[in-house]
Order: C-alpha cells, then structure tokens, then sequence
C-alpha cells in the first residue's frame, strides 16, 4: 500500500499519560484497519523521517498518540494544520534489529523464548534495542534481554 497524506491539526488531551494526539480521518484510517487490534503503520510528520506507530481505536476515531519529543522536533502546535503521511507496516511493529537476528541465529532457545512472547513485548523490547545509538550497546542490550527472559521461564 503506498502512503496516505492528509492534513490535520494537534489536538491537546487532559489526561495522565497522553497529551496529545493527531486524528486519522476515518475515509483513511479505514483503509489501514483489519482486525480488532489497532493497526501498525509508518508515520512521516512534514516530511520528517518515518517512526512506528499504532492508529489506536479511542472515541469512534482512530488516532496517532503524539509524544513530547515529537511535537519538539517537528514544531508542532495545537490548533496549526501539518501534513502527516502513513503507510502500512507489514512488519507488524516486529521488524528485527540486526543485533537481535544475530542473537537467534546463535542461540534456538533465545529464539523459542521470544516466539512465545506476545506481539506488545516483542515491540517493547525491539524498541529499547532500537533506541541505543552505538552497535556495540544494539548488541549489549539484545544478548542482556535475551538472558533475562531465559532466565525468567522453564524454557530448557
């Protein structure tokens, strides 16, 4: 599916943990959902380069959470139209780091342990791994991971 573009506007939030959010038009967020589950897509916002995200289901609308760091490094502000472009992510959110598919290649139990991991965990841990800036600290964190659950579980 090639990406979607539209215009939207930021729209503050009063709550806890979410602030802010960009609503999908429906017409759009209709052809991205499939299931039950809130659909994983590719997010560019003005052209800025693509982060994973979920259309998460809340109110009748589908709609994109907006974190802080992303209204600070796009210049967001509430009420100002910009462009936002999605496109589907086959991957599901589960798109293996590199350091990681290392780690499976070398060791079937990590591999097996992670299998049975549910799709928000895979992403959980994906994303930690993903957010380390050095190769060495991509590697570090994926064989520490890997480890820790192993050790959690009867995964002999």
């Amino acid at each position: 599916m090639e990406p979607v573009s539209f215009n939207v506007v930021l729209e503050p939030l009063d709550e806890k943990m979410v602030h802010h959010l960009i609503a999908v038009p429906n017409e759009i967020a209709d052809r991205f959902v499939n299931g039950k589950s809130a659909p994983r897509v590719f997010c560019s916002v003005q052209g800025s380069d693509e982060f994973p995200c979920a259309l998460n289901p809340r109110h009748g609308r589908y709609v994109i959470i907006a974190s802080k760091q992303l209204i600070k490094r796009n210049k967001l502000v509430v009420g100002v139209p910009f462009m936002v472009s999605i496109r589907h992510d086959p991957q599901n959110g589960l798109g293996l780091p590199e350091e990681l598919a290392e780690v499976f290649d070398q060791d079937e139990v990590a591999l097996r342990v992670y299998d049975a991991l549910g799709d928000g965990h895979k992403r959980g841990l994906i994303h930690y791994i993903n957010q380390a800036r050095s190769v060495d600290t991509r590697i570090k964190r994926s064989l520490e991971i890997m480890e820790k659950i192993k050790e959690r579980g009867n995964w002999s």
